[in-house]
């Protein structure tokens, strides 16, 4: 898979970094948000705990997903800012990334 930034900003209101993405996945199928979420976070060197992946969508006809990330630097509890609309929220534990819900 290949990344392409298409936006990273600071949002100082909210104290978080914006950062959203197009992720190319030639002849494959749209990649997991777990994998997207612990590629993205290597990548990026941020810390999973404070870090969202809010969607992953595939434009349809292409093989080109957008992907939204916040990373909340300073640690505030994201969950009084973001509403929650998926059941699931991913989790990295001992090497290995799950959606938990």
């Amino acid at each position: 898979m290949e990344y392409r930034i298409i936006r990273d900003e600071i949002n100082k209101f909210l104290d978080r970094r914006e950062i959203e993405l197009e992720i190319v996945h030639e002849g494959r199928a749209t990649p997991k948000r777990v994998i997207v979420f612990k590629e993205i976070v290597e990548k990026f060197s941020l810390d999973p705990d404070k870090t969202i992946l809010m969607y992953l969508k595939t434009m349809r006809g292409t093989n080109k997903s957008i992907a939204l990330i916040y990373y909340y630097p300073n640690g505030i509890d994201w969950s009084t800012i973001e509403p929650i609309k998926r059941k699931k929220v991913i989790k990295l534990g001992e090497g290995e990334g799950k959606e938990e819900g």
